[in-house]
């Protein structure tokens, strides 16, 4: 199962800059059109699909070990090939998503993605960090710890926005990608302890 990233059509905010699609996305085609070219991406057919996050990708033994060796096969493959489709010029989250939507990791009743905001994994990043335009410098800045796109519940807990109240994961069970929200999240660590961290030891065996 693979988590998408925040995209246009699960974005909390109308500003279109608050999510990306993979089709749109300069860094899915830097990474992968040098290696494979353009024809083989086909970015402009995916062009409203989501990005899937690679730290996030959840399966049994057998679907992992099934996704792990396509993709590490993938790179072994690769490193046969020119100097642009070795790392760093590929990584694993734009080879991974290339492999995707070929469907190299099985046909669509064998793999399944879950909306951003929903689920087990809720990915902080692209909420908290991004370009935003500066009317005053008249330019992109990048900037970080942004709140707007975050809910909590009474309890200051944070919330998937796409899961009805009730569900097993309405309060988001994982972040992902928090450290990117480090103004507001190490506050929020340090209130909720509680749900992170112990003060007994734990008897590893």
């Amino acid at each position: 199962m693979f988590v998408e990233e925040v995209a246009q059509y699960t974005k909390t905010l109308p500003d279109e800059s608050r999510a990306i699609d993979i089709g749109a996305s300069g860094m899915y085609k830097m990474h992968t059109v040098p290696c494979y070219g353009s024809t083989l991406v086909a970015a402009n057919k995916i062009i409203d699909r989501p990005i899937l996050c690679s730290g996030t990708v959840i399966g049994n033994r057998n679907g992992m070990h099934r996704f792990l060796s396509v993709l590490v096969d993938e790179f072994h493959s690769n490193n046969e090939r020119s100097i642009e489709c070795k790392s760093p010029h590929t990584t694993d989250q734009w080879t991974m998503n290339y492999l995707y939507y070929r469907g190299d990791f099985g046909f669509p009743q064998q793999t399944k993605t879950l909306p951003w905001g929903t689920g087990p994994v809720l990915t902080v990043g692209k909420p908290c960090a991004t370009k935003l335009f500066r009317e005053e410098k008249k330019k992109l800045e990048h900037v970080h710890s942004l709140k707007d796109m975050m809910v909590f519940d009474a309890n200051g807990l944070i919330l998937n926005p796409h899961e009805k109240k009730g569900s097993p994961t309405y309060v988001a069970p994982t972040l992902h990608q928090w450290d990117r929200c480090h103004n507001w999240i190490n506050p929020w660590f340090r209130r909720h302890k509680n749900l992170f961290s112990r003060d007994d030891e734990v008897e590893w065996v």
